[in-house]
Order: C-alpha cells, then sequence, then structure tokens
C-alpha cells in the first residue's frame, strides 16, 4: 500500500501542474481576445476615419492643416494596429507551446493514473489471494481437528 500513496502523491503532483498550465492557457486565451478586441477597435477606427477624410476631401472641405492632422493620425492608428498584430502573433505562438505543455502533462497524468489503477488492482488481487490462504489454513486446521 506505501507504493501506491507514493503513486497516489505523484499524482496529485502531476495533476496540480495540469491545473496550472489550464489556468495559465486560459488566461493567454483571455488576453489574445482582449488584444484581438482592441485590434478590431483600431481597425474600426481606422476605417471610420478614412471614411470621413475621404467624405471631407470629395466635398473640397478638407483644410491644409487637417490633411497633417489626418495623416498623423493615421499613422499612428497604423503603427498601434501593427503593435496589436505583432503582440497577437506572439502570444498565439506562446499558446500553442503552453497547448503543447497541456497535452503533454495531460497525458503524465494519465499515465500515473493507469499506473496507479494497475497497482491498486495488483494490491486487491494479491489482498483476496493473501485473505484465500488465510481462509484455506483455517478451513485445513478444522479438518485436522476432526
Amino acid at each position: 500500500m506505501n507504493r501506491l500513496g507514493t503513486i497516489g502523491k505523484v499524482l496529485q503532483l502531476k495533476e496540480s501542474r495540469e491545473e496550472e498550465i489550464e489556468s495559465v492557457v486560459r488566461a493567454l486565451r483571455n488576453a489574445i481576445g482582449a488584444d484581438q478586441a482592441r485590434l478590431a477597435i483600431l481597425e474600426n477606427s481606422y476605417t471610420d476615419t478614412l471614411e470621413i477624410f475621404k467624405r471631407k476631401e470629395r466635398e473640397g472641405k478638407l483644410a491644409p492643416h487637417e490633411m497633417g492632422i489626418f495623416y498623423s493620425y493615421f499613422f499612428h492608428l497604423n503603427v498601434e494596429i501593427e503593435g496589436k498584430k505583432a503582440d497577437i502573433a506572439r502570444a498565439l505562438s506562446e499558446l500553442d507551446a503552453r497547448q503543447g505543455d497541456l497535452v503533454a502533462a495531460h497525458m503524465e497524468t494519465r499515465v500515473v493514473e493507469s499506473l496507479k489503477d494497475r497497482r491498486s488492482r495488483e494490491y486487491e488481487k494479491e489482498d483476496a489471494r493473501r485473505e484465500r490462504k488465510e481462509m484455506d489454513f483455517i478451513s485445513s486446521t478444522r479438518w485436522v481437528e476432526r
């Protein structure tokens, strides 16, 4: 039974490691979702501002100093969009790595679980065999006494 206790402790460690990696994966997914939402907002802002710019340009209501402001804003938005895309790409690669770690941890946990199950069945079988021996011994001693 001592082996079962040791295997149980190893299993607890494996399960806690798996849960820890799951929480990291969940946090990464949440961060990626937030970054993607921010990227969508930036892209919508860029598109909306570009429409305003084109409308003003068509109507002839675009003052020369406004053109500089628009171009500066477009440049700023473009830099933010590209930075956010790079952040998302890095987070996605990190997520892929962590998901690989999660799969490996899950497999390790399942291996230890199967080992524990096998040891438990062996212990139960050994215990039943020992009990059968004791019963046989008791019945044979009663038979001899008669």
